[in-house]
């Protein structure tokens, strides 16, 4: 139901969706999916040296129905086995399920509008720019920037690093953009760093406390940035840098340098099995909230299949992780890996277009 251009979406909803989610099990497919063919793309890129290891999770009929690792998720300085509780660093699939999930819920809850303006939560932001095209990536802006280059500037002017991140938002705020605002699609990663500061001067709090006590407690999930220490030895290691690999720390450089580990471009840390919940959770939105979702990030196509024409929502992370979500079918492919360690060296690209052939009928 909309109003005033927002969807009345309030937090007792959310938990009656929920429900489903606790009778969630591995069951066999009710659909005719081929997992031992999925098994062996998996099993080939592994043996290819394309990635050390993986783990795979498939949502048919909004349950769970697969879950199956495979390799290592560590291969230096010696071999660990991947398992399927194993935790990843998500890298740019944190855009949908981190910020993009919070505007979809404080929009959802009329605490804010797609058609807000920036400047209205970020002082001196660019004056043109709205919320949504921040979501849907028509902001002008870059689609990064040099984190080594501004971690130098910012330490020769004496700004201590805690101060980093209001610094990286002044420079976002304050930038030359490529293009005009609405002119041109530029996939940015400062888009989604200008959302989490929207996100929370909004809730007061910072992001990952928002979602870690809001709707990631709610799933009965334990994914966010900055995991604790405690979860060490479950986290997949990412780049080797020099004489050591990037272990629990974010590997995109501005969320790790400039935003100090929670960003909204990346640093959400998760299991297969917990992004697999998420997106069964999304799935069980009202078509209109799913649908503003799907902007949210998410990137969206439609495909024609055997059962007709579905939309397709898509995400994919450097580190080598991927979500596919297809509301209609109510399926879901989650493929975590960590193809960047030891070292960045391999594309993905076969693999992933292999396994989303798969996944539609």
């Amino acid at each position: 139901m909309r109003q005033n251009s927002t969807i009345t979406y309030m937090r007792p909803f959310r938990l009656l969706l929920l429900i489903p989610l606790f009778f969630a099990v591995l069951t066999p497919s009710k659909a005719s999916l081929n997992f031992v063919y999925a098994d062996s793309i998996i099993q080939e890129a592994i043996a290819d040296t394309i990635i050390p290891g993986a783990v795979f999770c498939v949502v048919d009929n909004h349950e769970i129905v697969y879950l199956q690792a495979y390799g290592n998720r560590r291969v230096c300085p010696e071999q660990e086995l991947m398992t399927t509780n194993t935790i990843f660093d998500l890298a740019s699939v944190s855009k949908p399920i981190g910020v993009g999930t919070a505007m979809l819920l404080l929009c959802a809850e009329g605490k804010a509008n797609v058609n807000d303006f920036v400047a209205q939560y970020i002082p001196h932001y660019h004056s043109d720019v709205k919320i949504h095209h921040l979501m849907t990536h028509y902001s002008g802006l870059p689609a990064y920037m040099n984190a080594t280059r501004l971690d130098s500037i910012f330490a020769s002017r004496n700004i201590s690093p805690d101060q980093y991140p209001n610094r990286m938002i002044d420079t976002i705020a304050r930038c030359k953009r490529p293009s005009a605002v609405g002119e041109k699609y530029r996939y940015s990663c400062l888009n989604f760093i200008s959302l989490q500061r929207v996100v929370e001067s909004i809730v007061g709090m910072d992001i990952n406390s928002y979602l870690r006590s809001t709707l990631y407690a709610d799933l009965g999930v334990n994914m966010g940035w900055l995991p604790d220490s405690t979860l060490l030895d479950c986290i997949a290691p990412t780049e080797c840098q020099q004489d050591n690999c990037l272990h629990s720390e974010v590997h995109d450089p501005l969320a790790r340098v400039m935003m100090r580990g929670i960003s909204g471009n990346a640093g959400v840390f998760a299991t297969a099995q917990e992004v697999a919940k998420w997106a069964i959770w999304f799935m069980q939105l009202p078509p209109e909230v799913r649908e503003n979702g799907c902007q949210a990030g998410l990137w969206t196509d439609t495909v024609s299949t055997s059962m007709g024409e579905q939309q397709r929502c898509r995400h994919t992370g450097y580190t080598g992780t991927s979500v596919t979500i297809m509301p209609q079918s109510g399926r879901v492919v989650v493929l975590l890996t960590n193809r960047v360690h030891p070292k960045d060296e391999h594309s993905l690209a076969d693999l992933r277009r292999k396994l989303n052939d798969w996944l539609i009928p």
